[in-house]
Formats: structure tokens, sequence, C-alpha cells
């Protein structure tokens, strides 16, 4: 019988893509937002960064480390030049 509760990338592929173009619609360019990461977050090769910054730019949703510690869930209007 089929474990129905375990998880892989492939479930969580869609959702995720979801979401993130949900954050599209709802953040405008050049607009983030602080978030902390803890265990079930963390980014593999970067296990040392607990916070980052979730912001759009050229349309799409973009995930940075935070420079400084923010309080979780700051609005960010962020100064973004071109690489």
């Amino acid at each position: 019988m089929e474990n129905t509760n375990e998880t892989n990338n492939v479930s969580w592929h869609v959702p995720a893509l979801i979401f993130a173009k949900t954050l599209g619609l709802i953040l405008e360019e050049n607009q983030g937002i602080a978030d902390n990461l803890d265990t079930n977050t963390k980014i593999a090769g970067h296990e040392d960064v607990e916070q980052v910054i979730v912001y759009k730019k050229n349309n799409e949703i973009h995930i940075a480390p935070s420079e400084e510690t923010l309080e979780e869930g700051t609005a960010l209007n962020l100064n973004i030049t071109e690489n």
C-alpha cells in the first residue's frame, strides 16, 4: 500500500509554482518581503542564511539573503539595478 503522507519534490513542484505566481500578482515591481528561515526552509548550500528577501524583479519572483536583520513580514521597496 502506498504511503500518501510521503512528500517528494514532484508533489511540491506545482504548488510552489502557483504560490510564486500568486506572489507575483501581489508584489509590485522591486517590492519585497522579509522572511525568516527555519529548519524546514533552509536552502541547501546556504544553511547559515537565517533571513531572505522575497522580491519581484522583471515580473519574476526572486529570493536573496537579507543583508540586515529585519522584522519578519517587513515590506520593502528595493532599489534594484541591472547587472
